[in-house]
C-alpha cells in the first residue's frame, strides 16, 4: 500500500505548523512592539530627567550672571560637559541657546556664538515645556530633547540635548533575534509534536485503509470491535458492519453460483441422456445375443460368448460411471490428470450429447502425452458446455470440431464450429452471466460464464477466437502439471 503524497499527517502538520507560525508572528510582533514602546518610554524618561535636572543649574548660572553675582566664566561649558558624560544615553550634542537662537554653550567649541534658525531650533525656542523631536545626526537616528530655560515668566533660552537611538535600536535588534530564535525553536518543536500527533491520528485510518484494500476475491478476517469513541471508531465500526454484510452477500452469491453450476451440470447431463440410450442399447443387444448363443452353443464355444457378454457389461458400466462422474457435485479438487484421458472422456460425452442433433462431430487426436493439473469433472462440464453451444451455433448439417494441444507449461482444448460466428459487438458480452443469443427458453446464459469461471479456478483462461471457416473457436487453456510429459507404456 503506497502512502499518499499529501495525506492527513502532512495536512495536519502543515495546518498546525501554519497556526504555530501565525501565533509566533503575532506573539513575537506584540512582544517586540511592547518592548519597543517600553524602551522608548524609558529612554524618553531618562532624557527628560537629564535635561530637566540640568536646566535648573543652567538657569541659576544665567540668573546669577545677569544680576552680577557671578561671572559666567565657563560654567555653562561645565554643565554641557557633564551632560555629554552621560554614557547611558550616548548624547550626540548639548547646546544652550539664548532666546534669539545664539549659542551660549556647546560641546563643540567652534559652534560658540553661532545663531541657529532651523525649524528644529525654532520649535524648541517656542516650546513652553519639555519637547521631544526626532532628527538624525551623521546618519544616526536621534532625539532632540529641548527644555525651556525659564522661571517666573522670565525666559533665558533653551537647553537642547541630542541623544542617539543606537542603544535603543541595538536592544530592539537583540530582542528581535531572541524572539526569532525562540519562534524557530517553538516552530521546530511544534512541527515534531504535530507530526507525531498527525501520525497518531492517521495510524488507525491507514490500518483501516489497508484492511479495505485487502477486500478482494477473498474477504479478510473481521477486525476486532472498535474501542475508540470518536469519529475514527465510528468509521471502524462502519467498516466492520460493511464486511459483515459483504460476507453474508458473498456467502449468498457462492450458494447461488453453486446452484447455477449444478443446474448447468444437470442440463448438460440431460443432453447426454438421449445418447446414453444408444450407448447402452448396443452393448445390451450384444449381451443378449451372446447369452442366447451361449445357452445353445457347445461347451467349447461358451467361453467366447461369455467374453462378449462381459465386454458388453463393462461397456455399460463405463458409460454409466462416466455419466455419474459428470453429474457429481462438489468443490474443485485439482489433481494430475492425463490429457489423453480427459480428451477421450470429453469426446465420449460430446458424442453422446450430440446423438439426437444433426451435427457432425470431428474429434482430432490423439492428444499429446502430457499431464494437466485439473478437476476432470469440472473440465468435462466446461468442455460439454462449449460443445453444446457450438452444436447450437452450427445448426443442422454443421460441424463441431474438438482438438487438444500442448505448449510450454500449458494445454489447450479447442472447440470450433462452422456457424455464423459471434458478432464483434457481442464478443465482450457473451461471457457475462445470463447473457444469451438463443431464443427464450433455450438457454440460461450461464454456460459460458460458468465455463470461464471453471477455467479461472484452474488458473487458466477461456477465450473466443476467429475460426478459419468463419465460425467461432473457443479455446480452454489450463496450466500443465509441473511433472511435464508422461511416457507412454
Amino acid at each position: 500500500m503506497s502512502s499518499p503524497r499529501f495525506g492527513i499527517t502532512a495536512k495536519f502538520t502543515v495546518l498546525a505548523s501554519g497556526l504555530v507560525v501565525l501565533s509566533a508572528l503575532l506573539w513575537g510582533g506584540f512582544a517586540w512592539a511592547r518592548e519597543r514602546a517600553l524602551l522608548r518610554e524609558h529612554t524618553e524618561r531618562e532624557g527628560r530627567l537629564l535635561v530637566s535636572a540640568m536646566a535648573i543649574p543652567i538657569i541659576n548660572a544665567l540668573l546669577y550672571e545677569e544680576i552680577g553675582v557671578i561671572e559666567e566664566g565657563g560654567l555653562l561649558d561645565n554643565f554641557v560637559a557633564e551632560i555629554m558624560a552621560q554614557e547611558a544615553l550616548e548624547p550626540l550634542y548639548a547646546v544652550v541657546l539664548d532666546p534669539s537662537g545664539k549659542v551660549l554653550a556647546h560641546n563643540v567649541f567652534a559652534e560658540y556664538g553661532r545663531i541657529y534658525a532651523d525649524p528644529l531650533t525654532e520649535r524648541a525656542l517656542s516650546a513652553q515645556a519639555f519637547l521631544l523631536q526626532e532628527t538624525a545626526v551623521g546618519g544616526v537616528e536621534a532625539w532632540d530633547l529641548a527644555y525651556p530655560l525659564a522661571i517666573h515668566g522670565k525666559r533665558w533660552g533653551v537647553l537642547r540635548v541630542g541623544i542617539s537611538l543606537h542603544p535603543l535600536q541595538e536592544q530592539l535588534r537583540a530582542l528581535a533575534t531572541r524572539i526569532t530564535l525562540f519562534a524557530g525553536l517553538f516552530f521546530a518543536g511544534g512541527v515534531l509534536v504535530f507530526h507525531a500527533l498527525g501520525r497518531g491520528l492517521a495510524r488507525p485510518l491507514l490500518a483501516l485503509v489497508g484492511r479495505m484494500e485487502s477486500v478482494g476475491s477473498a474477504l479478510p478476517e473481521l477486525p476486532a470491535p472498535a474501542l475508540r469513541r470518536d469519529e475514527i471508531g465510528e468509521l471502524e465500526r462502519s467498516f466492520r458492519g460493511m464486511l459483515e454484510r459483504l460476507r453474508a452477500s458473498e456467502a449468498e452469491r457462492e450458494r447461488a453460483t453453486r446452484h447455477l453450476l449444478e443446474n448447468e451440470r444437470l442440463v448438460a447431463a440431460g443432453q447426454i441422456v438421449a445418447g446414453v440410450a444408444h450407448e447402452v442399447n448396443n452393448p445390451l443387444a450384444a449381451l443378449e445375443g451372446a447369452l442366447f448363443h451361449a445357452e445353445r452353443a457347445p461347451e467349447k464355444d461358451r467361453e467366447r460368448y461369455l467374453r462378449v457378454a462381459r465386454q458388453g457389461m463393462e461397456r455399460i458400466r463405463t458409460v454409466v460411471a462416466q455419466l455419474l462422474d459428470l453429474s457429481r457435485s462438489g468443490e474443485v479438487r485439482l489433481q494430475p490428470e492425463p490429457l489423453e484421458k480427459l480428451f477421450q472422456e470429453a469426446a465420449l460425452f460430446a458424442k453422446m450429447a450430440l446423438k439426437r442433433k444433426a451435427v457432425l462431430l470431428d474429434v482430432r487426436g490423439p492428444p499429446p502425452a502430457v499431464t494437466v493439473r485439473a478437476d476432470r469433472h469440472k473440465v468435462q462440464q466446461a468442455l460439454l458446455n462449449l460443445v453444446l453451444n457450438a452444436a447450437d451455433a452450427a445448426g443442422e448439417s454443421g460441424t463441431v470440431r474438438i482438438t487438444a494441444t500442448a505448449d510450454v507449461g500449458c494445454v489447450s482444448f479447442e472447440v470450433e464450429d462452422d456457424g455464423p460466428g459471434v458478432p464483434p459487438e457481442l464478443r465482450e458480452r457473451i461471457f457475462e452471466p445470463f447473457f444469451t443469443t438463443k431464443p427464450p427458453g433455450r438457454g440460461s446464459g450461464m454456460g459460458l460464464a460458468i465455463s470461464r469461471r471453471i477455467a479461472e479456478v484452474h488458473g487458466g483462461s477461456l477465450t473466443l477466437e476467429d475460426a478459419p471457416r468463419g465460425g467461432a473457436r473457443f479455446v480452454l487453456r489450463l496450466p500443465a502439471h509441473p511433472e511435464g510429459k508422461e511416457r507412454r507404456p
